[in-house]
């Protein structure tokens, strides 16, 4: 036989209300009641014989007999039944579950205040619920994993506690860190605490003057910036392995020297303390040659020494260490080594061309035999030579010879 009578399950928070519905799908005039768990009628078609002003009748009619059962309490959970006087009698039940929303969480923490590096402890308790609730953590934007721990106490009730635990560091100063309670009987039900963490400074130096180089005779002053938490109370210059210049000047963070000569090269350090530590920022000198003006060479000039001017300006600029500054602000120069390598080249060419040229004379340079004394090879003593040479004279306008 098909089932004419039908209900559903209720849950309701405590001491809220609850409604129980008693439904006849195809209504043929027979009594509906409604039972308690105790199997005692509550209401009886339109009449009520329990003494319990809490149930009331929201509506009766052929179809359905609807009650509903105020200011719920854990004692009011358990099976209701619907019944249909037919033949044979019919049975529905609706079983009514009370919500119990847990206390206020409540977070407690091991450490007061914090200090980078560290590990923590936190934990977070919500009391008295049905059922359980869940808890998660949230460290700003980030869910973190806890340890829950749910103990039963003997009026059903539920008390559950998590453990959280995790290293902080400078960054999770002023983080909150929320406890969040997830229960069918409440919704957004969370407790927070912001961190408060010690962290040890942090140091930076910042070069004030000058903006370039360092040269001698000019002056130096650097500020040294320290923070932390707490703030630092003691800020400190020191001079590594080595002592302090005589004249140098010291005001809290800043330093300052005038008339700097190479003697002052080395590592300035600024150190800063607070409760939690201490750390340092270094600055390395180096003193730089004062700039001086070098004037241009002219075209007339031959001489090599600039190329070896060069080699050695460019020695000494190799010792000691780099300046991290350098090239900023720095004076334009002469390049001697092009003017050098110019100068070199200009006079390996002019050897070149002497030597190609003593090499053409030699080869040009010998006996030449020319016909003014032709015909004294013919002669029998010296005086006929002469007069043959003589006579040759008078060919000599017609033959000529030119050396060029």
């Amino acid at each position: 036989v098909s089932q004419n009578l039908v209900t559903d399950d209720v849950w309701v928070i405590e001491g809220e209300m609850a409604t129980i519905s008693c439904r006849v799908k195809d209504s043929d005039d027979s009594v509906i009641q409604l039972l308690n768990p105790n199997r005692q009628t509550i209401y009886f078609r339109d009449m009520r014989p329990l003494k319990d002003a809490r149930f009331q009748l929201v509506n009766f009619s052929e179809n359905e007999l609807r009650v509903s059962l105020s200011n719920v309490s854990l004692s009011d959970e358990g099976r209701y039944v619907c019944q249909l006087y037919t033949d044979p009698p019919q049975e529905a039940y609706a079983d009514i579950t009370v919500l119990v929303p847990p206390g206020n969480p409540i977070i407690e923490a091991r450490d007061e205040v914090l200090r980078e590096g560290n590990e923590t402890e936190m934990t977070c308790t919500a009391m008295g619920s049905k059922p359980a609730a869940t808890i998660k953590w949230m460290k700003g934007d980030k869910e973190l994993p806890g340890k829950p721990k749910v103990e039963l106490a003997y009026d059903k009730m539920y008390t559950v506690t998590s453990r959280l635990a995790f290293t902080v560091s400078k960054e999770d100063d002023g983080v909150p860190v929320a406890c969040i309670v997830d229960h069918p009987a409440v919704k957004d039900f969370q407790a927070q605490r912001y961190l408060e963490v010690q962290y040890k400074p942090e140091v930076k130096i910042v070069v004030e003057f000058p903006q370039g180089l360092t040269r001698e005779g000019e002056n130096l002053e650097l500020t040294c910036q320290a923070k932390g938490k707490p703030q630092p109370q003691k800020v400190k210059w020191v001079k590594v392995d080595d002592e302090f210049p005589s004249h140098a000047v010291i005001t809290g963070g800043d330093l300052y020297i005038e008339n700097l000569n190479k003697s002052y090269n080395g590592t300035y350090r600024c150190v800063a303390t607070n409760t939690v530590g201490e750390a340092y920022e270094d600055y390395v000198l180096y003193v730089y040659d004062a700039p001086t003006t070098t004037p241009l060479p002219t075209t007339t000039t031959t001489s090599t020494t600039p190329a070896s001017t060069t080699s050695a300006a460019i020695i000494s600029h190799s010792h000691g260490p780099q300046d991290s500054r350098a090239g900023e602000g720095s004076p334009r120069t002469v390049d001697h080594a092009v003017i050098g390598g110019v100068v070199a080249v200009v006079v390996f060419a002019m050897l070149c061309l002497l030597i190609v040229l003593g090499r053409y004379f030699a080869r040009h340079k010998g006996t030449y035999f020319t016909h003014e004394a032709k015909g004294a090879d013919d002669a029998a003593d010296a005086d006929t030579a002469i007069i043959n040479a003589e006579g040759g004279h008078t060919n000599s306008d017609e033959k000529k010879e030119y050396y060029i």
